[in-house]
Protein backbone atom coordinates (compact mmCIF):
# COMPACT_ATOMS: atom_id res chain seq x y z
CA UNK A 1 0.00 0.00 0.00
CA UNK A 2 2.79 2.43 0.95
CA UNK A 3 4.61 1.61 -2.29
CA UNK A 4 1.48 2.35 -4.28
CA UNK A 5 0.99 5.69 -2.49
CA UNK A 6 4.63 6.63 -3.05
CA UNK A 7 4.51 5.65 -6.72
CA UNK A 8 1.30 7.62 -7.22
CA UNK A 9 2.73 10.79 -5.67
CA UNK A 10 5.98 10.57 -7.60
CA UNK A 11 4.17 9.73 -10.82
CA UNK A 12 1.89 12.77 -10.36
CA UNK A 13 4.83 15.07 -9.73
CA UNK A 14 6.81 13.71 -12.67
CA UNK A 15 3.79 13.95 -14.98
CA UNK A 16 3.10 17.58 -14.03
CA UNK A 17 6.74 18.59 -14.40
CA UNK A 18 7.02 16.71 -17.72
CA UNK A 19 3.91 18.49 -18.99
CA UNK A 20 5.35 21.91 -18.14
CA UNK A 21 8.73 21.23 -19.76
CA UNK A 22 7.10 19.45 -22.71
CA UNK A 23 4.76 22.38 -23.31
CA UNK A 24 7.71 24.77 -23.31
CA UNK A 25 9.50 22.56 -25.82
CA UNK A 26 6.42 22.37 -28.08
CA UNK A 27 6.03 26.15 -28.00
CA UNK A 28 9.65 26.43 -29.12
CA UNK A 29 8.92 23.98 -31.95
CA UNK A 30 5.93 26.04 -33.13
CA UNK A 31 7.93 29.28 -32.97
CA UNK A 32 10.72 27.80 -35.06
CA UNK A 33 8.29 26.35 -37.58
CA UNK A 34 6.56 29.72 -37.86
CA UNK A 35 9.87 31.27 -38.80
CA UNK A 36 10.59 28.62 -41.41
CA UNK A 37 9.05 28.47 -44.85
CA UNK A 38 9.77 24.77 -45.40
CA UNK A 39 6.62 22.66 -45.17
CA UNK A 40 6.55 19.88 -42.58
CA UNK A 41 6.55 16.38 -44.02
CA UNK A 42 3.43 14.43 -43.14
CA UNK A 43 4.10 11.47 -40.83
CA UNK A 44 2.30 8.14 -40.84
CA UNK A 45 1.03 8.31 -37.26
CA UNK A 46 -0.40 11.83 -37.14
CA UNK A 47 1.14 12.50 -33.72
CA UNK A 48 2.69 15.95 -33.25
CA UNK A 49 6.10 14.73 -32.09
CA UNK A 50 6.37 11.85 -34.57
CA UNK A 51 8.54 14.08 -36.73
CA UNK A 52 12.35 14.02 -36.81
CA UNK A 53 12.83 17.78 -36.95
CA UNK A 54 10.39 18.37 -34.13
CA UNK A 55 12.07 15.72 -32.00
CA UNK A 56 15.42 17.44 -32.46
CA UNK A 57 14.00 20.73 -31.18
CA UNK A 58 11.95 19.06 -28.42
CA UNK A 59 15.01 17.43 -26.89
CA UNK A 60 16.98 20.65 -26.92
CA UNK A 61 14.70 21.50 -23.99
CA UNK A 62 13.47 18.17 -22.61
CA UNK A 63 16.88 16.51 -22.47
CA UNK A 64 17.82 18.79 -19.55
CA UNK A 65 15.33 17.02 -17.24
CA UNK A 66 14.96 13.67 -19.00
CA UNK A 67 16.99 11.51 -16.61
CA UNK A 68 15.41 13.10 -13.57
CA UNK A 69 11.87 12.29 -14.78
CA UNK A 70 12.26 9.12 -16.82
CA UNK A 71 12.86 6.86 -13.80
CA UNK A 72 9.30 7.57 -12.59
CA UNK A 73 7.80 6.31 -15.86
CA UNK A 74 10.23 3.56 -16.83
CA UNK A 75 11.56 1.74 -13.78
CA UNK A 76 14.44 -0.68 -13.26
CA UNK A 77 11.97 -3.56 -13.09
CA UNK A 78 10.42 -2.61 -16.43
CA UNK A 79 13.86 -2.20 -17.97
CA UNK A 80 14.98 -5.61 -16.75
CA UNK A 81 11.82 -7.15 -18.19
CA UNK A 82 12.70 -5.75 -21.62
CA UNK A 83 16.26 -7.05 -21.49
CA UNK A 84 15.07 -10.47 -20.33
CA UNK A 85 12.72 -10.71 -23.34
CA UNK A 86 15.63 -9.97 -25.70
CA UNK A 87 17.34 -13.22 -24.65
CA UNK A 88 20.79 -11.65 -24.74
CA UNK A 89 23.62 -14.19 -24.56
CA UNK A 90 27.25 -13.77 -23.58
CA UNK A 91 29.34 -12.50 -26.47
CA UNK A 92 26.31 -10.98 -28.23
CA UNK A 93 26.37 -8.05 -30.62
CA UNK A 94 23.43 -5.89 -29.46
CA UNK A 95 21.79 -2.78 -30.94
CA UNK A 96 19.72 -0.26 -28.96
CA UNK A 97 17.65 1.81 -31.40
CA UNK A 98 16.74 5.20 -29.96
CA UNK A 99 18.99 4.65 -26.94
CA UNK A 100 18.38 8.13 -25.51
CA UNK A 101 20.51 8.68 -22.42
CA UNK A 102 21.43 5.00 -22.28
CA UNK A 103 19.06 3.77 -19.59
CA UNK A 104 18.12 0.52 -21.37
CA UNK A 105 21.61 0.29 -22.87
CA UNK A 106 23.01 0.27 -19.34
CA UNK A 107 20.98 -2.84 -18.45
CA UNK A 108 22.21 -4.58 -21.61
CA UNK A 109 25.83 -3.74 -20.78
CA UNK A 110 25.44 -5.04 -17.22
CA UNK A 111 24.13 -8.35 -18.54
CA UNK A 112 27.17 -8.96 -20.72
CA UNK A 113 30.66 -9.96 -19.65
CA UNK A 114 31.76 -10.20 -23.25
CA UNK A 115 30.25 -8.69 -26.35
CA UNK A 116 29.58 -5.41 -28.12
CA UNK A 117 26.72 -2.94 -27.71
CA UNK A 118 25.82 -0.16 -30.13
CA UNK A 119 23.42 2.62 -29.19
CA UNK A 120 22.03 5.00 -31.79
CA UNK A 121 19.84 8.04 -31.33
CA UNK A 122 18.78 11.00 -33.43
CA UNK A 123 19.44 13.64 -30.76
CA UNK A 124 22.99 14.70 -29.82
CA UNK A 125 21.84 15.99 -26.41
CA UNK A 126 20.66 12.51 -25.38
CA UNK A 127 23.79 10.83 -26.75
CA UNK A 128 26.06 13.12 -24.74
CA UNK A 129 24.22 12.08 -21.59
CA UNK A 130 24.49 8.43 -22.57
CA UNK A 131 28.25 8.81 -22.99
CA UNK A 132 28.51 10.23 -19.46
CA UNK A 133 26.31 7.48 -17.99
CA UNK A 134 27.90 4.45 -19.65
CA UNK A 135 31.43 3.45 -18.68
CA UNK A 136 31.67 -0.26 -19.53
CA UNK A 137 34.85 -2.11 -18.60
CA UNK A 138 34.47 -5.49 -20.33
CA UNK A 139 31.98 -4.76 -23.11
CA UNK A 140 32.78 -2.76 -26.23
CA UNK A 141 30.36 0.16 -26.48
CA UNK A 142 29.72 2.50 -29.39
CA UNK A 143 27.28 5.43 -29.36
CA UNK A 144 26.45 7.38 -32.48
CA UNK A 145 23.78 9.43 -34.20
CA UNK A 146 21.54 7.33 -36.36
CA UNK A 147 18.11 7.24 -37.99
CA UNK A 148 15.83 4.27 -37.25
CA UNK A 149 14.44 4.52 -40.79
CA UNK A 150 17.91 4.00 -42.29
CA UNK A 151 20.06 1.89 -39.96
CA UNK A 152 23.71 2.14 -41.09
CA UNK A 153 24.44 -1.59 -40.72
CA UNK A 154 24.69 -4.62 -42.98
CA UNK A 155 21.96 -7.22 -43.16
CA UNK A 156 21.82 -9.82 -40.37
CA UNK A 157 24.44 -8.13 -38.18
CA UNK A 158 23.03 -8.23 -34.63
CA UNK A 159 22.29 -10.96 -32.08
CA UNK A 160 19.62 -8.88 -30.33
CA UNK A 161 17.85 -5.53 -30.84
CA UNK A 162 16.03 -3.47 -28.24
CA UNK A 163 14.18 -0.19 -28.71
CA UNK A 164 12.31 1.40 -25.80
CA UNK A 165 10.98 4.94 -25.59
CA UNK A 166 11.60 5.65 -29.28
CA UNK A 167 8.51 4.14 -30.91
CA UNK A 168 6.39 7.13 -29.91
CA UNK A 169 8.59 9.42 -32.05
CA UNK A 170 8.79 7.29 -35.21
CA UNK A 171 7.04 8.98 -38.16
CA UNK A 172 6.87 5.61 -39.90
CA UNK A 173 6.94 2.78 -37.30
CA UNK A 174 6.58 0.03 -39.92
CA UNK A 175 9.65 1.20 -41.80
CA UNK A 176 11.70 1.46 -38.59
CA UNK A 177 10.73 -2.08 -37.60
CA UNK A 178 11.52 -3.41 -41.07
CA UNK A 179 15.00 -1.91 -40.71
CA UNK A 180 15.46 -3.67 -37.37
CA UNK A 181 14.37 -6.95 -38.93
CA UNK A 182 16.82 -6.42 -41.77
CA UNK A 183 19.83 -6.09 -39.46
CA UNK A 184 18.93 -8.84 -36.93
CA UNK A 185 20.30 -12.34 -37.42
CA UNK A 186 17.91 -15.24 -38.11
CA UNK A 187 16.66 -16.89 -34.94
CA UNK A 188 17.33 -13.80 -32.81
CA UNK A 189 14.92 -11.41 -31.11
CA UNK A 190 13.71 -7.85 -31.60
CA UNK A 191 12.07 -6.11 -28.61
CA UNK A 192 10.21 -2.80 -28.98
CA UNK A 193 8.49 -0.87 -26.19
CA UNK A 194 6.49 2.33 -25.99
CA UNK A 195 3.36 3.98 -24.57
CA UNK A 196 0.15 1.98 -25.02
CA UNK A 197 -2.91 3.72 -26.41
CA UNK A 198 -5.67 2.86 -23.93
CA UNK A 199 -4.24 4.72 -20.96
CA UNK A 200 -2.73 7.63 -22.89
CA UNK A 201 -5.95 8.37 -24.74
CA UNK A 202 -7.54 9.20 -21.38
CA UNK A 203 -5.35 12.29 -21.14
CA UNK A 204 -5.27 12.96 -24.91
CA UNK A 205 -1.51 12.42 -25.01
CA UNK A 206 -2.01 10.28 -28.12
CA UNK A 207 -2.25 13.55 -30.07
CA UNK A 208 1.24 14.49 -28.94
CA UNK A 209 2.96 11.09 -29.11
CA UNK A 210 2.34 7.99 -31.16
CA UNK A 211 0.61 5.59 -28.74
CA UNK A 212 -0.33 2.36 -30.51
CA UNK A 213 -2.34 -0.49 -29.06
CA UNK A 214 -0.61 -3.76 -28.22
CA UNK A 215 -2.44 -5.41 -31.12
CA UNK A 216 -1.25 -2.73 -33.55
CA UNK A 217 2.40 -3.27 -32.63
CA UNK A 218 1.99 -7.03 -32.79
CA UNK A 219 0.57 -6.65 -36.31
CA UNK A 220 3.63 -4.60 -37.31
CA UNK A 221 5.82 -7.45 -36.10
CA UNK A 222 3.81 -10.05 -37.99
CA UNK A 223 3.83 -7.97 -41.19
CA UNK A 224 7.61 -7.66 -40.84
CA UNK A 225 7.79 -11.48 -41.03
CA UNK A 226 8.74 -11.98 -37.39
CA UNK A 227 7.48 -15.12 -35.66
CA UNK A 228 6.73 -16.07 -32.06
CA UNK A 229 5.33 -12.55 -31.63
CA UNK A 230 4.22 -11.75 -28.10
CA UNK A 231 2.98 -8.53 -26.53
CA UNK A 232 3.33 -7.69 -22.83
CA UNK A 233 1.70 -4.80 -21.00
CA UNK A 234 3.75 -3.44 -18.13
CA UNK A 235 3.90 -0.34 -15.92
CA UNK A 236 3.77 1.06 -12.41
CA UNK A 237 1.57 0.20 -9.47
CA UNK A 238 -0.27 3.49 -8.86
CA UNK A 239 -3.82 4.63 -8.16
CA UNK A 240 -4.07 5.86 -11.76
CA UNK A 241 -4.22 2.49 -13.49
CA UNK A 242 -0.70 2.72 -14.87
CA UNK A 243 0.20 -0.93 -14.24
CA UNK A 244 -0.38 -1.61 -17.96
CA UNK A 245 0.43 1.66 -19.71
CA UNK A 246 3.50 0.50 -21.65
CA UNK A 247 3.41 -2.10 -24.41
CA UNK A 248 6.47 -4.28 -25.01
CA UNK A 249 6.44 -6.61 -28.03
CA UNK A 250 9.02 -9.27 -28.84
CA UNK A 251 9.43 -11.29 -32.03
CA UNK A 252 11.96 -13.72 -33.52
CA UNK A 253 13.32 -13.50 -37.04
Amino acid sequence: MLTRVRNSLLFSWATLFSAIIGLAACILILIKEKLQTEKQARNQTGAFLADKRRVMVFYQVFSKVYDMLNIFFYTDAMRNEVVELANIRQGSYVLDVGCGTGYTTEAVVKRLELGEVIGIDLTPQQLRKAARRLKPEKVTLNLSRGDADHLPFKDETFDAIVSVGALEYFPNPKKALQEMVRVIKPGRKVVVGGPESEWFKKISLNRMLYTPSAREVEEFFTQAKLREVKGVLTGLNTFFGTNKYVVVVVGTK
